[in-house]
């Protein structure tokens, strides 16, 4: 029986210490994030700087506050975007100052978003002077998307259609992650469609309140 009792009490130390181990690691697993969005812990993205459609400088580093938000879209958008805008409004709305976040907006469609077409949408929208809209030539852009692994192309299969060349009610190809960057304009976390309004205030709160 002493034999016995020496066997088990072994293997409840042996347990016990690899129960401490996993715990240990979990702590210090540079995985988990207290953000509900991914983290970015070593994202490496070039400063940019432009105007926006009022004719301001906007730049990742010139924002007011402990936090801005970055996201790509284009105005004759008719599936993703709208999504993403109303994401975002709902997620502004949630905070105790709506307009207390910079949002950056950069075309992915140059040549579409023209700067009566950005005015329209930002009118449709209702959004109010805490959004800044940037277009431009593709060469002011490009390295934007770049940064921010952003690659929008235009669908082959309405590319040529004269209904596209009349009314540019087209498909650009995009992705439309929502980035939040911090206080020194580096991007801290990046929500992905399907953006939760809920969860992107929550971590907008985060950071602000840091």
């Amino acid at each position: 029986m002493p034999t016995a009792y020496k066997c088990l009490a072994r293997i409840f130390f042996l347990l016990f210490i690899l129960l401490m181990i996993l715990s240990y690691s979990g702590c210090n697993d540079p995985k988990v994030s207290e953000y509900e969005g991914t983290f970015l812990s070593n994202h490496e993205s070039r400063d940019f700087s432009a105007l926006d459609h009022k004719g301001r400088v906007i730049s990742n580093l010139n924002h007011e506050g402990d936090a801005a938000l970055l996201t790509f879209l284009f105005t004759k958008c008719t599936d993703v975007c709208p999504i993403v805008t109303s994401s975002i409004k709902r997620a502004l709305n949630l905070l105790e100052d709506p307009n207390e976040v910079i949002v950056v907006v950069v075309t992915v469609d140059p040549s579409g978003d023209t700067l009566t077409e950005v005015q329209n949408y930002l009118a449709k929208w209702d959004l109010g002077d805490n959004w800044s809209y940037i277009t431009g030539p593709e060469e002011l852009v490009q390295p934007i998307w770049t940064s921010y692994f952003v690659n929008p192309q235009l669908d082959q299969s309405v590319k040529n259609s004269l209904e596209t060349a009349f009314s540019r009610k087209y498909k650009v190809i995009h992705t439309s992650p929502v980035y939040i960057l911090d206080s020194l304009g580096k991007a801290k976390v990046v929500h992905t469609s399907p953006i939760d309004p809920n969860a992107l205030a929550r971590d907008l709160k985060k950071l602000i309140h840091k």
